[in-house]
């Protein structure tokens, strides 16, 4: 149990000094750049999913258009 005690504390002891070393504006911005990068990709995944939603039904669309088509011109 030592073997893996041992650096947990340690672990949690540099993460302790690295927030008690930053003051509260320090630690708010740099929240505030990860929610900023978080959002950027989350919006980034939903718009690529509603492009390719709207290409399959574009694609969907211009084959039935060709398919009743036939070549007539009218």
């Amino acid at each position: 149990m030592d073997r893996y005690s041992s650096p947990v504390s340690y672990f949690w002891g540099a993460i302790c000094t690295l927030f008690g070393a930053l003051s509260l504006n320090d630690i708010t911005m740099i929240i505030g750049i990860i929610l900023s990068i978080v959002t950027f990709f989350i919006n980034w995944a939903y718009r690529r999913r509603d492009f390719q939603h709207k290409k399959k039904l574009r694609e969907e669309y211009y084959a039935k258009y060709k398919k009743d088509n036939n070549g007539c011109d009218l």
